[in-house]
């Protein structure tokens, strides 16, 4: 009996932390003609790359936390001088990228492109 206390418990603590916690809206930037079905698989094609970017990249550039982007606002010509460097399997290049596929990679990349900066900055 005490064992069902104790896992209730911990269930209702996880819902509560999960639902308190707050949950950060990327904004995006998407083309006026993009619409219907195909603003939504773009939406969830970046919303995906945010995924992978918090992953694999946020530990060096940036984080997101307390409703905050701390992201670093990468230019353009960084993200296609990054992706160019991926591709030529430049040594050089973030020893995390040598381990993302590449369709995982132009995922990110386009979570980065499209992604509209945080306004709550510091």
């Amino acid at each position: 009996m005490k064992k069902y206390i104790i896992v209730i418990l911990l269930i209702a603590l996880y819902i509560t932390v999960t639902m308190c916690t707050p949950q950060i809206k990327t904004a995006y930037h998407v083309p006026e003609e993009y619409t219907g079905q195909t603003r939504e698989n773009l939406i969830k094609m970046l919303e995906h790359g945010q995924k992978l970017y918090r992953l694999n990249c946020s530990g060096c550039h940036g984080i997101f936390t307390k409703g905050k982007d701390s992201i670093p606002n990468f230019s353009k010509t960084q993200i296609e001088a990054y992706k160019s460097a991926f591709l030529l399997d430049d040594q050089k290049n973030h020893a995390a990228a040598q381990k993302i596929r590449p369709y995982d990679l132009d995922m990110i990349l386009q979570f980065l492109v499209f992604r509209k900066p945080s306004e709550s900055k510091l």
